[in-house]
């Protein structure tokens, strides 16, 4: 929910116009307002803590890109093809930007080390930031919706007065959940490694064994 609908499609512009013009902001158009702003804020406050948090990911990346010069350079140590998209996906997202300029290395050593070192710090990240989203107060959202949910369809109807005007693309707001909040703000993309599945479903059986 990044904009709340204000007005309907179908309004009557007239009518609409004509009540806009009457009033700074009518009380309907300030609640939705505030239902945006509330949600800007919190998520803007997550953003400012995962950005804080993606500075290793981030210079990791641009260290392995710079290192490889080309991401099928990795293929050797990449569990499959797919993991390119992987790869790709987090140099969109990221944008790791290096202050120095490093030069591709042929050593396949120093490939895979930078690759292990990337594989770990977006484990690092990916582990705080699922134990950083419960943490977070969702209450001023829900609060700001729930508020629109009772009275916005009455402010509206006051201002146009009109029911019919007032319901045409009003929907109710579900409350924010963690669930949401995870959508809009997700932990990142790992890329495998070859031998991963191996490892795990060797795990998977010692589990089995001492159950």
């Amino acid at each position: 929910m990044d904009a709340i609908p204000i007005l309907g499609r179908n309004d009557d512009n007239r009518v609409v116009q004509r009540v806009l013009g009457q009033y700074d902001a009518p009380a309907f158009i300030r609640r939705a307002r505030r239902v945006q702003e509330a949600l800007d804020l919190v998520l803007g406050r997550c953003r400012q803590q995962r950005d804080q948090w993606l500075m290793m990911p981030r210079l990791r990346l641009g260290m392995l890109r710079a290192l490889a010069g080309d991401w099928h350079r990795l293929r050797p140590w990449l569990a499959d093809e797919d993991q390119f998209v992987v790869l790709q996906d987090l140099e969109n997202e990221l944008t790791p930007r290096l202050r120095v300029r490093i030069e591709p290395t042929p050593s396949g050593r120093k490939l895979q080390r930078a690759l292990r070192a990337l594989r770990d710090s977006l484990d690092t990240f990916n582990r705080r930031w699922m134990d950083f989203l419960p943490s977070v107060d969702l209450s001023p959202v829900n609060e700001a919706r729930e508020g629109y949910n009772r009275y916005y369809l009455l402010e509206k109807e006051c201002a146009m007065r009109s029911p019919r005007l007032a319901r045409q693309g009003f929907q109710p707001l579900k409350p924010m959940t963690l669930e949401e909040l995870q959508t809009r703000l997700p932990s990142l993309p790992v890329p495998r490694l070859v031998g991963e599945g191996m490892i795990r479903r060797a795990r998977n059986v010692n589990k089995w064994r001492e159950t």
